[in-house]
Order: C-alpha cells, then structure tokens, then sequence
C-alpha cells in the first residue's frame, strides 16, 4: 500500500484538509499555498506543535498494535525529544505572545501524559497512518477528475465494532456540535466504505491545551446524503478555482497566524494590474 506522500507524488488531488482551507479558513491562502506555492514566510507554532504532538501518537499506537503498553513517562520524554527536533527542522517558528518553544515543551509533555492516560485498553489498534486515494462521484455516477487523498491517524477496534479516531489538539474544549458539523468524518468515512463497503464509527479525541490538559472523545457518524453534499462541495470548489475566484477572509480567525500575510496586503494590487493589461 502506497505512503501518503507517495499519493500525493501520483496525480492532482483533493483532501480534506485542502477542502477545509478553501472553503472555511481563506480560499486566498489556499491560492498561495496550492496555486502559486509561495514559499512561507515562517511556520506557524499550532503547525509545528501539531506535528510533534501527532509523530509522538503515531509511535503510541504503533507500540500498542505491537502488544506493548506505552507507559505516560516515556511519551511524554519522546515528545521533549521530537519538539526539540521539530524546532531544529521548522526554523523560523512563530509564538504567540503567551508561549515559547520551553512553554511549548512542558505543555506538549503534559498533553502527552494525558492523552495516553486516556487510553481504553480493550481497544485494539487495526491500524496507523493508513494512507488512502478513492475516486469521487457525483450522484450521476460521474467520476471527478482529482480523486480524495487522506490518512487516518489510527483505526481501532472493540467488541467487534471499528472506529477511525482522529487526533486533535485544541486551545479550548470543543462546542458539542462541532463534530457533527466537520468535514473530515465526512471525508474518512466516505473513504473507508468506499475502500472496504462498510462504514465504520468516527471519533475524535480532543486534548486541550489548558494548564491542566483535559482529555475529550467527540464520536459522530454520517450517510450516505452527507457523502454526496461533500462531492458537490468538491465540484463547487473545482469550478471557483477554475474560474480564478479567490478573495481574502478578511476578519478570518486565522488571520494572524497565516504565513501569506505580506502576499495578502499586495494581492488586489496585482489583480488589477492585471485586469488593467487584459483591458488594454
């Protein structure tokens, strides 16, 4: 089976995440990122955090699918190890006013230590970092152009029942709703029955990065009508690329975290001098 990169390396796609970004974060940074691929000026700490935290999960539940129980301790001294590396790797990262990479470090530690604190220990891991590409279709039967690439973090199994959990982290505790409301469910769950003919439950579990980390599980579920509003939503965003419609998100909350915010003050400055030529 094929790496997620090495899908990624095959043909043009989409993702969830790619979906996410230009539909709900900024279709303009989506621009830069996927269209112009303008390199970025520093790399957000959430980005950087994020990934430490997930390559430190993945070992977790590799450990588990293995038969050996990872003790709280050592995960949360292989999280120091990895933010140290992550650091090193991502260079310029940039903080918030309140966090550091030392403050980041204790906090990863203590989100770790909760999270495999957390652990149910009757569940049994099938699988980590499954990388998949599944071909779209519309209700007519026509099958888009870009197929869906993803991973899921891990896929567990209790009692007979086989469940995709995602891993999160988060500055707060999730709205009640916001799993219900989510495209990646969506995405992963249309993608496993298309891959093995079932659909299987869905679970998030949401660490926060309070000063005392909490452990939360959003469990959610989707049909087959939420698998074919998403496919519409993808042939929505192929033809507003395909047409050029890209606008900033002005009052975005991840304004101050974008990487692109130079490119961003100075794009409508370079559209009209293009509009201006195509006139002339």
């Amino acid at each position: 089976m094929a790496t997620l990169q090495q899908y990624r390396e095959q043909r043009p796609h989409w993702s969830y995440s790619a979906l996410n970004q230009f539909f709900n974060i900024c279709s303009l940074q989506y621009y830069f990122d996927k269209v112009e691929k303008l390199p970025k000026a520093f790399t957000p700490a959430s980005l950087a955090f994020g990934s430490a935290y997930h390559r430190v999960m993945e070992w977790v539940a590799l450990s588990r699918m293995q038969g050996h129980q990872v003790k709280p301790q050592e995960a949360a001294d292989l999280f120091q190890d990895l933010w140290g590396r992550q650091v090193e790797e991502d260079g310029d990262i940039k903080y918030d006013d309140e966090t550091d990479a030392e403050t980041s470090a204790k906090l990863g530690r203590d989100m770790i230590t909760c999270a495999v604190s957390g652990f149910d220990p009757e569940e049994e891991v099938v699988s980590v970092s499954e990388a998949f590409c599944v071909p779209l279709r519309d209700s007519t039967g026509v099958t888009l152009e870009r197929p869906l690439l993803g991973e899921y973090d891990c896929v567990v199994r209790k009692a007979g029942q086989v469940k995709i959990v995602d891993w999160k982290t988060s500055g707060k505790k999730w709205p009640k709703a916001k799993a219900g409301k989510d495209w990646q469910p969506t995405a992963f769950l249309m993608a496993y029955s298309l891959m093995r003919g079932v659909v299987p439950g869905f679970r998030f579990d949401v660490v926060t990065k309070t000063k005392t980390p909490a452990l939360e599980s959003h469990e959610t579920s989707r049909t087959e009508n939420d698998f074919m509003r998403f496919v519409h939503l993808v042939k929505l965003a192929d033809s507003m690329i395909n047409a050029g419609h890209f606008a900033p998100s002005e009052q975005g909350f991840y304004c101050g975290g974008c990487p692109h915010q130079t490119a961003c003050k100075t794009w409508h400055v370079a559209k009209t001098r293009t509009v201006v030529r195509m006139a002339a």
